[in-house]
């Protein structure tokens, strides 16, 4: 009898990956890019700030990627877009519900 493989043994192909964007990446925004860099199943597709300083910093951390997010300054166009499957915001709180109903 094969023995059933298990959801950490699998292979993700890439229509199973989902296609992530993260909303603010200075402070813990910078957790989410790199957290979200080591999930085989998630393809980092954007990365939205306001402030391109933030941007900068952390393309350091991608400049290594086969495939770099797009750097996207206003939330309205990231949000716009449809191929995303998910966003994670870490901008300050006071605007975490706006973006949540956008």
């Amino acid at each position: 009898a094969f023995a059933a493989e298990s959801d950490a043994a699998r292979k993700v192909g890439p229509n199973d990956k989902l296609r992530v964007a993260v909303i603010g990446v200075n402070g813990q925004g910078g957790s989410h890019v790199n957290e979200w860099l080591k999930n085989p199943d998630v393809d980092l597709v954007a990365i939205c700030d306001v402030d391109p300083a933030a941007y900068a910093k952390v393309s350091k951390k991608i400049k290594d990627q086969s495939r770099l997010p797009e750097y996207v300054q206003d939330v309205r166009k990231l949000l716009e877009r449809k191929d995303i499957d998910a966003v994670s915001i870490a901008t300050p709180n006071h605007w975490h519900a706006v973006m949540a109903v956008w």
